[in-house]
């Protein structure tokens, strides 16, 4: 079985980072005027997610996308499925940055996270089995961690959980009924269609995120990108 982690083993290389906030809306002045209150300020303030942070902390908007298919068995060649599917997790994401220099940093933000993608699988057994799909959708919030290694090996992103508003989800296709159920009830937090979870970043070898150009990962299922938009404080 071709498991969706040595896709990402391809990426030992180039790089990629982006963002989105609460109810999908763009960051405004408005907004921006709430992180700004100065250096040395001890005072608090609320996220759109409605966590509470320090205002020493450092906010990120970033942008993860990844456009292509994933796959259990075969490829894009001989697998009845839509090679071009997308997945873009995107928002603000803050950490403190002013720690010790033997400490990792870690990220945290609650994104908007947009899956339409399919799977390669197969059903039936020996000569009997054929290859088939499983189409994947879903939109929501997701709680996301990254975590930037103090020693320069890069970093790793996952998902720890969903909002209380839910995430909306389907999964369809041709694979066997069984398999499909099974899909849909690991989505978001489990199936491989959400790419992002659980993913090592290992070229994010600064010691803090730095807004800058787009970079892409190319392989044979598809193109990853990761991006930091912008630094707003």
């Amino acid at each position: 079985m071709k498991y969706y982690q040595s896709f990402f083993l391809l990426l030992i290389a180039p790089i990629f980072l982006f963002g989105s906030i609460k109810k999908n809306r763009t960051l405004d002045s408005t907004d921006e005027n709430k992180y700004r209150n100065g250096p040395g300020s001890s005072i608090s303030y609320s996220l759109f997610d409605g966590s509470i942070f320090a205002a020493d902390t450092s906010i990120y908007e970033v942008r993860f996308a990844f456009n292509g298919y994933m796959t259990f068995h075969g490829d894009a060649t001989d697998c009845p499925i839509r090679p071009n599917g997308t997945v873009v997790l995107k928002g603000l994401l803050k950490g403190i940055e002013n720690i010790h220099g033997d400490d990792d940093i870690v990220y945290v933000g609650t994104l908007q996270l947009d899956i339409d993608i399919d799977i390669c699988s197969a059903k039936g057994e020996g000569d009997n089995a054929k290859l088939c799909n499983i189409t994947v959708t879903g939109s929501g919030l997701v709680k996301t961690e990254l975590t930037i290694y103090y020693d320069g090996r890069g970093g790793y992103i996952q998902i720890r959980d969903t909002t209380s508003q839910g995430f909306r989800k389907h999964a369809g296709g041709t694979c066997d009924p069984a398999e499909i159920a099974e899909e849909r009830q690991m989505i978001p937090l489990k199936t491989i269609a959400t790419v992002f979870n659980g993913l090592d970043l290992p070229m994010l070898t600064h010691r803090t995120l730095r807004a800058g150009p787009s970079q892409f990962v190319r392989s044979p299922e598809g193109e990853l990108l990761v991006e930091v938009i912008r630094k707003i404080r």
